[in-house]
Formats: C-alpha cells, sequence, structure tokens
C-alpha cells in the first residue's frame, strides 16, 4: 500500500485505497449468500446484523445503532431480489426495494410489540412466493412466534451467512490486506506516542482516529491496558498513565475500510530494559503463536490443531485466551479453534481450506500475578500453506 503524505490538519497518515471493482466485489458477496439459501433449501432470509447487513447488500448506515437497537431487516429471496425496511436513505446499488420499517424493537415500536410482530410476520409471507421456509437472524421472540403462527417453518441463518463469509474472494482479500496496513499506520503513530504519562484512552483514541480517517468504521472492543493491568486480560483501556518499565498490550479488533477487519495484537515496552519476569512471558507467547500458526495449512482438521497446539506450563493455563485461533472477515467469524483444555466444552471439528483468513493468538500471564503479554497475527490460507498478513514487528528486545 502506497502511504500518501499525512493530513496538513491532523498529521493522520492517509493510505490510497485498493483499486477494486466494488461492484464485482458485492455481486460476488450476495451471490455466496444466495448459494447458501440454495443449499440449505430456503426461500427469504431476513438479516439484522450489521455485519451481515454490509457482507450482503454493503449497507453501512448506524451499524453499532443496529446492533443493539434493531432498526432495519434485510429480506433476500431465492431469485436475488432484496428489499429493506426500515433504511433512511433510498438510493443503493444493491437494494431493490425500500420500505418503512417494522418497529421490531420498544424505542420505535412501544411496550407492547405483538401486533408489530404480527405485521412483520405479513410482510414475510408476503415475501414467499415458492414455499414457508425462512432463514432469520437475531430477532425478538414476538417476531419468531408471529412467523410460526403464520405457519412458516423459521432456521437460523447465521450458519448460512458465516459459510457464505468463510471463504474470500480475491478483491476480500486485497481489502483484509488493506484494513491491516491502516491498523498497522494507527500501530505505528501509537508506537511514537508511548511516552511516559501518556494515557491509555490517549493512546487506544489515535488507532480510532487513523481507521476513521482512512473510512473504516468501528472498533470493537477498548482492548489495551498496561503495567498491572496487563494480566489478567481482558482489562479495557482507562485513564491509567502508562509508567517507565511498563509493559502495554492491544488488540486492535478493528473493523475498518471496506468493512473488513484488522486484528492484531502487540505488547510493547516502554524502555529497553525489561525484567525477567517480562521476557519469560514474552517469550512464552512468541513462540505460542509461532508454534500454532505453523499448523494452519489447509485440510488440517480444527480437532488435529488443537491436538498439536503448543503446551505452556500450568501457572499460565488458567489465564488462557479463550481460544488459539479463529476465522476473521469483516468480523470474527467461523472457525473458533478451541484449546484442548476446553475441547470437551464447546470445540467443534471441522477443516481448514484455502482463501481463507484465520488470526493465531496468545496470552499469556501466571495465575500467580506478574505481567502479562497478549500476541496476534493474521494469516491468508494459501494452497501452499498460511501466509502472515500482520507485519508489525515483534519487540526484539523481549526476546533478548
Amino acid at each position: 500500500m502506497t502511504v500518501v503524505p499525512p493530513s496538513p490538519v491532523t498529521g493522520v497518515p492517509i493510505l490510497t485505497p485498493p483499486a477494486i471493482d466494488v461492484q464485482a466485489l458485492r455481486s460476488h458477496r450476495l451471490g455466496r449468500v444466495l448459494a447458501q439459501m440454495e443449499a440449505a433449501d430456503v426461500d427469504l432470509v431476513i438479516l439484522t446484523s450489521p455485519a451481515s447487513l454490509r457482507y450482503t447488500v454493503d449497507w453501512r448506515e448506524y451499524p453499532l445503532y443496529q446492533s443493539r437497537i434493531q432498526v432495519y431487516d434485510l429480506f433476500v429471496r431465492r431469485d436475488g431480489t432484496t428489499t429493506l425496511f426500515g433504511g433512511y436513505s433510498e438510493a443503493h446499488p444493491v437494494i431493490d426495494e425500500f420500505r418503512p420499517g417494522h418497529a421490531l424493537n420498544v424505542f420505535d415500536g412501544g411496550l407492547d410489540l405483538v401486533d408489530r410482530a404480527r405485521s412483520f410476520a405479513a410482510d414475510v409471507l408476503a415475501a414467499i412466493d415458492t414455499g414457508g421456509r425462512v432463514a432469520s437472524e437475531q430477532i425478538n421472540p414476538s417476531a419468531t412466534q408471529a412467523m410460526v403462527d403464520a405457519g412458516l417453518t423459521v432456521v437460523d441463518a447465521e450458519p448460512l451467512l458465516d459459510e457464505a463469509r468463510w471463504v474470500k474472494s480475491a478483491d476480500e482479500i486485497v481489502c483484509l490486506r488493506h484494513s491491516v496496513a491502516v491498523a498497522q499506520a494507527g500501530m505505528d503513530l501509537m508506537r511514537q506516542a508511548l511516552v511516559p504519562g501518556v494515557t491509555e484512552n490517549e493512546l487506544y483514541a489515535i488507532l480510532h482516529q487513523v481507521n476513521i480517517a482512512n473510512d473504516g468504521d468501528w472498533i470493537d472492543g477498548r482492548m489495551l491496558c498496561s503495567g498491572p493491568r496487563t494480566n489478567p486480560w481482558y482489562q479495557p483501556a482507562s485513564d491509567r498513565a502508562v509508567e517507565p518499565g511498563d509493559l502495554l498490550a492491544f488488540d486492535t479488533d478493528m473493523v475498518g475500510p471496506f468493512g473488513y477487519s484488522a486484528d492484531i495484537s502487540r505488547t510493547w515496552l516502554l524502555g529497553d530494559d525489561p525484567t525477567e519476569d517480562q521476557r519469560d512471558v514474552y517469550r512464552r507467547a512468541h513462540d505460542e503463536i509461532t508454534h500454532n500458526a505453523q499448523l494452519l495449512e489447509p485440510g488440517r482438521s480444527f480437532r488435529e490443531i488443537a491436538d498439536k497446539s503448543f503446551r505452556q506450563p500450568d501457572e499460565f493455563v488458567a489465564h488462557r485466551y479463550t481460544c488459539l485461533a479463529h476465522g476473521l472477515g469483516m468480523t470474527d467469524e467461523y472457525p473458533k479453534i478451541a484449546y484442548p483444555h476446553d475441547w470437551a466444552d464447546w470445540g467443534y471439528d471441522g477443516e481448514l481450506v484455502a482463501d481463507t483468513v484465520l488470526t493465531v493468538e496468545s496470552f499469556v500471564g501466571s495465575e500467580r500475578g506478574g505481567p502479562g503479554v497478549k500476541l496476534e497475527d493474521m494469516y491468508l490460507e494459501t494452497e501452499a500453506g498460511p501466509e502472515r498478513l500482520s507485519t508489525n514487528p515483534i519487540e526484539e528486545v523481549l526476546l533478548r
């Protein structure tokens, strides 16, 4: 990616967007959804997830609002025609028809949603000419019940959408590379700003600014912590000031340009004289993601990867990350590959295929306390094996 001069107003680096055929990208994604509908014998799919709306019809309006208050519901018929209910805009290159929203939420529809749900179910019936099998994403139970009462068969849409999103087109891979480049430009600015006295919130705000300045969308979490807050993981950014000798650990969790994610974790040292404990946990995390990344070959089963994965000593098991690897596209996606310790509880099997993207993760922190290290890299599955997409350098001073 070519970096143009920073904005003269903000100093934020603006990366040149890739030259992709956006219409071909949209057609490919809608075609993947239609293929899954055909395979599952589904006549209508009803989508409400912001990621599904972006993937299927490139709808980008109010995504975080939609994630908690359902404003839009998108009907996709097996013939490929689409209707969006509730959109504020009424001109779009993919959506065929716009209609008023169903108000399937208390904010818009009031405390009693039963009548709203019946009206919604009537529109579902009217949209189906060939049968009555409907796949739906998350909606209020009253809406699902209304469809069942109307004689429709309702199944889960989420497996269809994740199956569609799993394998990436060439254009999607270009988009993912661009999002990684934007994230890493933000990380470079964060590194420059890592000085004594800067707060965790100030550092994480830099990544948000670079993402938005490059036409990105949002960041899923606030995963940045320093010093004594690095262990255990999942301590969100705060107003704590970073001190000399601290480790700083973060996860980008960034939904970037074109709606594609950059999910990268790094742990940095403020200074050049790490403690032996800091070196120890960093080496362990680095060894873990390096070992596990080599297992990501097409044709390998999730269970085989788990069985052959890196093993940490017992004192680090309790604070392990939630998985050793997971799929990535517009957000975290199928599959989520469990550690051997968790396989009996929620592990599931499958097989890696080419043209998919996964991240390999590690958090290492002793259950007895002390520093913690979070590392994560993104990999493209190719027929020749995994290709590392995230190239932000490791912290060499912690490996010496």
